[in-house]
């Protein structure tokens, strides 16, 4: 994912399919049109030598929001596989990306 910083606007690149469907997961989480637009608030400390991961928390979600899952779907026909238990499964192109284990399936490169 490139991420580019121009003043007060940050823009998210995906530089790859699994990373696209993970930035639209975002995006609906984030700006769903109704209600009121949220924001991500940094959690933690960012040490890039220690840990690559940043971490951060979507405020203003209300209790049904956190337990909405948006349905993001396949960009072609792939495979997809689970992080966490190595499963696998295979979608065709417009078909739902599930969640497996609590997370969005990624898409196999």
């Amino acid at each position: 994912m490139k991420i580019r910083i121009d003043k007060d606007i940050v823009e998210f690149t995906p530089e790859h399919p699994a990373e696209t469907v993970e930035l639209e997961a975002l995006w609906i989480k984030l700006g769903n049109c109704i209600g009121n637009t949220k924001s991500l608030q940094p959690i933690g400390v960012y040490n890039p030598t220690e840990n690559k991961t940043a971490t951060f928390h979507i405020e203003g979600l209300e209790e049904q929001e956190k337990s909405f899952v948006p349905v993001v779907r396949a960009p072609y026909d792939t495979d997809l596989y689970c992080v966490t238990c190595n499963k696998t499964l295979h979608v065709k192109a417009g078909e739902p990306i599930p969640f497996c284990c609590g997370r969005l399936m990624e898409i196999l490169d």
